[in-house]
């Protein structure tokens, strides 16, 4: 009977795993968009916006890789943030 409690969480796990990364991906694609956006705007309102949106995108994912981070277990030096994402494909402000 535990075995099946146990592969029944194991599962819920796996499953919410799979839909953070997709999270994570999604948010992703967010702050591309909004980096596009920044770099695109021309007028005062726009940057103002592009600014805006910037942030909440990176906000976001910082917030997903560090739930990501408590659901794998991941602390300490290599633990990642949307800033050290961004560092490493060299798009980072």
């Amino acid at each position: 009977m535990r075995g099946h409690k146990k592969l029944g969480l194991d599962s819920l796990l796996g499953e919410e795993k799979a839909r953070l990364v997709r999270e994570i991906r999604e948010a992703e694609r967010e702050c591309a968009v909004a980096r596009g956006r920044f770099e695109e705007a021309v007028e005062f309102d726009q940057v103002d916006y592009a600014v805006y949106s910037l942030e909440a995108a990176e906000k976001k994912l910082d917030i997903l890789i560090r739930k990501a981070k408590l659901l794998w277990g991941q602390e300490g030096p290599e633990a990642r943030t949307a800033q050290t994402v961004w560092a490493e494909r060299g798009t980072y402000r």
